[in-house]
């Protein structure tokens, strides 16, 4: 057996191995070129795309990991269907109001969906073949990026997100910065009460506690963590308060 060989065959165990990763539902194709392994496939859900990267770049040997996975669409729809809910969340976001915003389709059209006099940054939307939302552009904040993201994400035709929107002025990141963000999300989730819900943050490990009325609520709160680019693990410790959910956990 090859060096490369070895490298792949160790990836994949370490992912057998891992509770997030369901191989049997969902293969994943591992390939091992010197210290670079590459992931492809379709995934479950954000958490087993995550996880698995985290997982293959902890195998003794991997220097870096090239992430190729694509996410189960929660609904099948068209390309420039994808395009224009992705354009929708970003259009009625408040927080983008003074952005230009500028979709590109299928045919390679440009449309330009907002074009404030004075514009404070700017987000380019571009879908591919497979569904992966590209986002190109400058934001004015790490918060701005992370929540466009996170708005492609949320969109159910969406597969996977490319994020190549640039801060300007550069902003350092960190913890405070991913806790923000995480924060920022939640609240901006319709479909999870975050009213007695605490979240911390440390050495990018997102930790969620207290609160929530259903267990589908809680794990829709840690879908949130994970969507948020720069987390390196999330701790689920919310607890659901309605006795009669059947999914209490």
């Amino acid at each position: 057996m090859s060096h490369d060989q070895e490298l792949a065959r160790r990836v994949r165990a370490a992912l057998e191995v891992d509770p997030h990763v369901n191989l049997h539902r969902f293969p994943v194709k591992v390939h091992a070129e010197g210290d670079v392994v590459t992931l492809a496939g379709t995934v479950e859900d954000i958490i087993a795309k995550r996880r698995a990267v985290l997982t293959a770049r902890a195998v003794d040997g991997v220097r870096e990991v090239v992430d190729t996975l694509r996410v189960q669409p929660a609904a099948h729809m068209g390309q420039d269907e994808c395009l224009q809910h992705v354009r929708d969340a970003l259009y009625e976001e408040p927080a983008f109001c003074d952005y230009r915003l500028v979709t590109v389709n299928h045919k390679g059209e440009r449309e330009v969906d907002r074009d404030p006099v004075q514009p404070a940054g700017e987000i380019l939307v571009t879908v591919e073949p497979d569904h992966r939302v590209v986002l190109g552009g400058t934001v004015r904040s790490l918060s701005h990026r992370r929540l466009a993201e996170v708005l492609a994400w949320w969109v159910p035709g969406s597969t996977d997100v490319k994020n190549d929107l640039r801060v300007e002025p550069p902003e350092a990141d960190n913890d405070g910065e991913i806790l923000d963000s995480v924060e920022l999300v939640l609240d901006k989730d319709h479909l999870v009460d975050a009213g007695d819900m605490t979240v911390g943050c440390k050495d990018a490990v997102v930790t969620l506690s207290g609160g929530v009325p259903t267990g589908t609520q809680k794990r829709f709160a840690e879908y949130d963590a994970w969507y948020v680019s720069g987390v390196r693990d999330v701790v689920n410790r919310l607890v659901p308060v309605d006795p009669t959910d059947p999914e209490r956990a």
